[in-house]
């Protein structure tokens, strides 16, 4: 997914298209669409584009645009909420059909409040680097395998889950997906990782924000758009 900033800067994050009602949606991270610092209006970021199944220039299905984004007031007007890091982006449908259709799949959610186990997970997006790697360029998709572990298991009031993954910067907004093949389903979006003091990623591990009411509240509002 391609946009710029407020500020006029191109960037690009992760996303995928998630079911609802209209079937022109995706999911991604709060941060993706919004400068998440507290800016309120002035802080979203703007023509968006969509690529889906993009992969080193080639487009496959086309490009999307945006009609609507929706990201929860946590995160737009709190700022550094990563807790609340999450965003739907509404595209507006084409001559040839809605997203879901062209696409011929959409992926499904499990928004659940206090769960934060999802064991062989995956979790997919197109990074333009990572932890201790050199070798990323964000021109193709890649993914990590594994279980879903909770990231502040000392917090009863933290459901951010935790994903053993190197991928870095282009990533973010890429879903944590659990569940049966016939089945699959998001449980997270990639949000942030643990960098020192000078900025620096210091381990492998990838958050996502919680995945229960904040998501819950999105997708809502997002269906009925």
């Amino acid at each position: 997914m391609y946009f710029f900033t407020p500020g006029g800067e191109p960037s690009h994050c992760s996303a995928a298209s998630i079911v609802t009602a209209n079937k022109n949606t995706i999911w991604t991270a709060g941060h993706c669409v919004h400068q998440g610092d507290g800016s309120g209006d002035a802080g979203w970021n703007k023509h968006f584009l969509y690529v889906p199944g993009y992969s080193r220039g080639a487009e496959p299905l086309g490009e999307w645009t945006a009609a609507r984004q929706f990201a929860p007031s946590a995160w737009t007007q709190d700022g550094d909420a990563y807790e609340a890091d999450v965003a739907a982006v509404v595209l507006n449908p084409r001559l040839d059909g809605n997203l879901e259709d062209v696409v011929g799949f959409a992926l499904g959610y499990q928004f659940t409040e206090n769960r934060t186990d999802y064991a062989n997970s995956a979790v997919m997006g197109y990074p333009g680097e990572g932890y201790q790697r050199s070798d990323l360029d964000g021109e193709r998709l890649m993914y990590c395998a594994g279980d879903t572990t909770d990231a502040f298991p000392l917090n009863p009031f933290d459901d951010r889950i935790t994903f053993d993954c190197d991928m870095g910067k282009g990533a973010s907004g890429g879903p944590f997906v659990w569940g049966p093949e016939n089945d699959p389903r998001i449980v997270g979006t990639a949000s942030h990782v643990t960098t020192d003091d000078a900025g620096q990623r210091i381990n492998d591990d990838l958050f996502s924000s919680e995945h229960g009411s904040y998501a819950a509240a999105v997708i809502n509002t997002a269906n009925g758009a």
